[in-house]
């Protein structure tokens, strides 16, 4: 491993961060607005990029560097606008090839017809790996939700993904998902169990890689106290299968796959409004195509701030 190469991108994450602190200050004080900065490093034992079907079945260590900000403007008594930008920069030791860069700028529109809450969001995400353009993608999703019971809320959404990569070009794909999903809270609404089921189909410029998949999914959340301030920790299990609709030529059939991730992860607060956020995240991946077989091991450890 690169040791000064890896001290140098550390300090670059951290002379990032402090900018981004002081920029944010001047916000602070404005209540429609929020920002979160982040960073933090991981271990990830098989690095790849899964759009791509690049796996390179080692491991690195990298640095994570993360914003959120947010504003929210009522527009009238049940309905508001939320405008969003996200950024994310990784930085790998080693595999430097597979930094990835993700801005992305969000629009939602909330509001309550007759009880039942009506939304639809908007999102662009500019992807850049190893510096280069890598993916563009526009996602539309309208949703419905609310509390069908005292402690029982449920959602249901749809959503349309655009994807235009910058140098793989039969890739680009539409996705159409539906998704369902049901939260039961207790605890006094501290604590809650989760339930949610997805199906979606994809349309992609190489026939071979059109797909049908559906994933299920279940999560539990649960509240602490460290310090004698509130935390919490968060165990999830997803299952994931996809069905690709045509023959893949280097195997000689139709392919297919199912993916199994478990993750555990906690927010465990610090001194004044910092918060340390670890994950661990187990992802176990098959398929009749070969190269899409593989184990990983994700260890994550960030610091987080919100202003």
């Amino acid at each position: 491993m690169n040791y000064k190469f890896a001290t140098r991108r550390a300090a670059m994450l951290v002379a990032g961060a402090a900018v981004l602190t002081t920029v944010s200050a001047q916000a602070k004080d404005e209540k429609p607005f929020s920002l979160v900065v982040t960073a933090g490093a991981e271990y990830d034992s098989n690095v790849s990029v899964e759009q791509t079907d690049v796996i390179t079945r080692q491991g690195d260590v990298l640095g994570i560097l993360g914003a959120e900000a947010k504003y929210k403007a009522k527009l009238a008594d049940k309905t508001a606008l939320t405008l969003g930008y996200d950024f994310e920069q990784t930085l790998h030791s080693d595999f430097t090839d597979f930094d990835m860069q993700t801005h992305t700028l969000s629009a939602g529109l909330d509001t309550q017809v007759a009880g039942v809450g009506v939304g639809a969001d908007y999102s662009f995400s500019h992807i850049l790996l190893g510096g280069e353009g890598f993916l563009d993608m526009h996602q539309i999703s309208p949703s419905v939700s609310g509390f069908v019971a005292k402690s029982l809320y449920v959602r249901g959404s749809y959503t349309y993904l655009d994807k235009n990569f910058d140098t793989f070009d039969s890739r680009d794909a539409k996705n159409q998902q539906i998704d369902g999903s049901a939260y039961y809270f207790f605890m006094n609404n501290k604590a809650y169990v989760s339930f949610g089921a997805r199906y979606e189909h994809e349309n992609t410029v190489s026939p071979t890689l059109d797909y049908d998949g559906f994933q299920l999914s279940a999560n539990l959340q649960l509240p602490i106290t460290l310090l004698d301030r509130a935390g919490k920790v968060k165990f999830g299990y997803a299952y994931r299968e996809r069905q690709y609709d045509n023959i893949t030529p280097s195997i000689g059939e139709k392919r297919e796959e199912n993916r199994s991730t478990f993750k555990a992860s906690a927010e465990l607060p610090l001194v004044g409004k910092f918060v340390f956020k670890p994950e661990y995240r187990y992802v176990n991946r098959n398929s009749n195509y070969v190269f899409s077989n593989y184990n990983e091991h994700v260890v994550t450890g960030k610091i987080s701030y919100k202003f």
